[in-house]
């Protein structure tokens, strides 16, 4: 059991809680404005990429750096320290010394580590042949069986008791939960736990174990866990969606989150584990734009792509968020905007099949799962600290499991799926019936897909059974577009529109002809950037609502290359004119500075 702090005496603790209330309740607005919500804390550490042909020893040496070792797996990324700074720093004090001068002429690329903020996604308060689980809390689980309750009023089914007709349980797969902990003691957890998929890299140790405290603080990753892998007919809590499945964890958030920390754990284990739940993200207040993934995490989501499952490709699921209630988009969650994520449940549907007070909308959402919606309608029961049960599950932190859990059935289906041939069985095999919303549209391809919901429900059923007859599609290409620079002004309280002709790399190896993912490029200056609405129109007329107004984002900052992606277009051939669009409320003018497409996609029809 970890106890925070480990070394503390209980009368320390104590003393320490007191003395932080009180601190707490003296401090005034007049002390906090130096102390402004986004000043950056920087560390004394640095990512540091190295050329193949140095030895980052030797390198680390010669600069007066200490070298902390390589980061996972990445090859060529290592970690830098440097004893002469101090370990936390602000914003203002972060200059390039000479010797770190130096050091950036002699490697591909230094960047220093800052403290991340990050948060967990719970929103904020304001026939004879069936399954039949003897788990306690079975009956009340409405969004694993509603379709065959008839007392239960859910308009839609992910059918995953069919999947477990079908003999799909998960086996064979490994998921792991990216988050606070993992309590591996869970009499509902232990028998599914797999200590090679866990790790604790907030204490540098092998155990995920959560850190206890009095507010049960660190209850988050449990609680996930179970939704996936809780076992199956042992009269104890729920069962998991994939109960067959093996469970990990990685403890990560419990502390300073940085790019090592965040690109060690995407890229754990990654020849042993299959899926990557995340159900964090950047704060969902509606103002904060600073979510892009880092160089080392970027740089881990694409070695899981190449290399993770064998060469098959790593799966990252992810929550879309829970800042509805704030106005916020998911669109400014560069995670989210990853073409490598699965982003999940920000179309999350609540019971009645309305879309839930919290939720978030954007063009870059693939799918949708069950979760909670009106605080009278049911919420997801799941496992909980002290190896209890919980009914109060919910939000997107609730459907990002579910939807790992499903794709883990999805899986044992078919093991030599890549992880882009798991989005376009997703793509081809959702359902929107049941899902009350405005904005469905039918694509140039023939998919229905909505920026509230993605392209529908997840279907457990439709999914194993096409995923064990599909083909590999096609390899990926990767067509950019030349970049258009430009001083357009962005004019008050009018569309202001322009065009990119694009040919789509035709005729050249990288030609792409059936799109899967656009990605959109934008440098932008605006006196108020939360007043900003930008959409894409496709050479097919598919409208992607690339960014919606967010009136809490009063920052003057802008996008600088900031990328956006759509999943809107998926199927259509990207050969034409696309149109961007932007408009906005404020009385003082912005300027469009660049912008870019970048098309990814096959040449040929995935399945022919």
């Amino acid at each position: 059991m970890k106890i925070c702090p480990s070394h503390c005496s209980s009368a320390h603790f104590v003393f320490f809680l007191f003395s932080l209330v009180l601190y707490l309740s003296c401090t005034s607005d007049a002390t906090r404005k130096y102390f402004p919500k986004r000043h950056r804390v920087y560390l004394n550490e640095f990512a540091v990429e190295i050329p193949p042909d140095r030895d980052a020893n030797e390198v680390a040496r010669n600069h007066g750096f200490m070298n902390l070792g390589q980061v996972g797996n990445l090859e060529g990324w290592y970690i830098f320290k440097d004893h002469r700074i101090r370990k936390r720093s602000l914003e203002t004090e972060h200059r390039d010394t000479p010797k770190l001068k130096r050091l950036k002429r002699d490697v591909i690329m230094v960047e220093r580590l800052r403290v991340l903020k990050r948060v967990k996604r719970d929103p904020v308060s304001i026939t004879n042949n069936e399954p039949s689980p003897n788990d306690p809390s079975w009956d009340e689980m409405w969004y694993m069986h509603c379709g065959n309750n008839r007392s239960q009023s859910c308009p839609s089914s992910m059918r995953i008791e069919e999947a477990w007709i079908a003999g799909f349980h998960g086996e064979g797969v490994v998921v792991t939960i990216l988050d606070d902990g993992l309590e591996t003691t869970h009499p509902d957890l232990i028998r599914n736990y797999d200590r090679f998929a866990s790790i604790d890299i907030n204490d540098r140790d092998t155990d995920p174990t959560p850190r206890y405290d009095p507010s049960n603080e660190n209850k988050h990753g449990t609680r996930c866990a179970g939704v996936v892998a809780a076992v199956l007919d042992n009269h104890i809590c729920i069962v998991g969606v994939a109960h067959g499945a093996s469970i990990g964890g990685v403890r990560m958030l419990d502390g300073e989150v940085t790019d090592r920390v965040e690109a060690h754990s995407l890229n754990f284990a990654q020849d042993r584990i299959d899926i990557y739940s995340a159900s964090w993200g950047p704060d969902d207040d509606g103002e904060t734009v600073e979510g892009s993934p880092g160089p080392l995490a970027k740089a881990a989501f694409k070695s899981g792509a190449k290399y993770g499952r064998g060469g098959n490709g790593s799966i990252f699921v992810w929550a879309s968020g829970n800042g509805g209630h704030n106005k916020d988009s998911c669109s400014c969650d560069g995670y989210i905007n990853s073409i490598y994520t699965i982003g999940i449940s920000r179309r999350s549907v609540s019971e009645r099949g309305n879309r839930p007070w919290y939720l978030e909308g954007c063009a870059s959402t693939l799918a949708t799962t069950y979760s909670s919606g009106e605080i009278n309608e049911g919420k997801v029961i799941t496992t909980d600290l002290h190896r209890r049960c919980t009914h109060e599950h919910t939000g997107t932190s609730a459907s990002a499991p579910m939807a790992a859990g499903i794709i883990a059935l999805m899986l044992q289906a078919n093991m030599a799926l890549t992880w882009r041939d798991v989005q376009h069985v997703i793509v081809r095999t959702t359902k929107s019936q049941g899902l009350h919303g405005h904005d469905w549209v039918v694509n140039g391809a023939g998919f229905n897909v909505s920026h509230v919901f993605g392209f529908g429900l997840l279907d457990a059923a439709a999914l194993t059974h096409v995923a064990g007859r599909w083909k590999r599609v096609p390899e990926q290409h990767e067509c950019i577009t030349i970049p258009q620079r430009l001083a357009l002004e962005i004019v008050p309280r009018e569309v202001t529109e322009v065009t990119m002709d694009t040919r789509a790399c035709h005729r050249k190896t990288s030609e792409v002809l059936y799109l899967e993912h656009v990605v959109l490029r934008i440098t932008l200056s605006h006196p108020r950037r939360g007043s900003l609405k930008i959409f894409l129109v496709s050479p097919s007329g598919t409208v992607s609502n690339i960014l919606q107004r967010r009136d809490y984002d009063r920052s003057s900052g802008g996008f600088n290359d900031w990328e956006f992606m759509t999943t809107h277009h998926w199927g259509e051939n990207p050969m034409g004119v696309w149109l961007l669009s932007l408009t906005h409320r404020e009385p003082r003018r912005g300027m469009l500075r660049k912008w870019q497409l970048l098309f990814y996609g096959t040449q040929t029809h995935p399945q022919p």
